[in-house]
């Protein structure tokens, strides 16, 4: 699916249907004190700023659907066709 600025809105989508995709990794890309608050059961944490680590690209598995958590639209936009351009082929937006 080629991305672009009209088509985010496809790639959102609720927990619930998130937790019904095959092989699905929520990644939380807030920052840890958000995180801490509160996440989403399961969701691995990575800071925004680690975003392209060696150990954060090992853990996230590209036959795996990622879920983008992030409280900034624009942000979660730019990590989710990052990763797109990455070849993960299945990413969505958690709203």
């Amino acid at each position: 699916m080629a991305l672009n600025e009209n088509d985010f809105t496809a790639l959102c989508l609720c927990e619930n249907d998130a937790r019904k995709l095959k092989n699905c990794t929520f990644v939380d890309f807030r920052d840890k004190a958000l995180y801490d608050q509160g996440h989403v059961k399961g969701a691995n944490h990575v800071d925004y700023a680690d975003m392209f680590s060696k150990p954060m690209m090992e853990e996230l598995n590209k036959s795996n659907s990622l879920v983008i958590i992030h409280d900034d639209p624009v942000v979660a936009g730019v990590i989710a066709a990052t990763l797109k351009l990455m070849d993960y082929p299945d990413i969505y937006i958690l709203r």
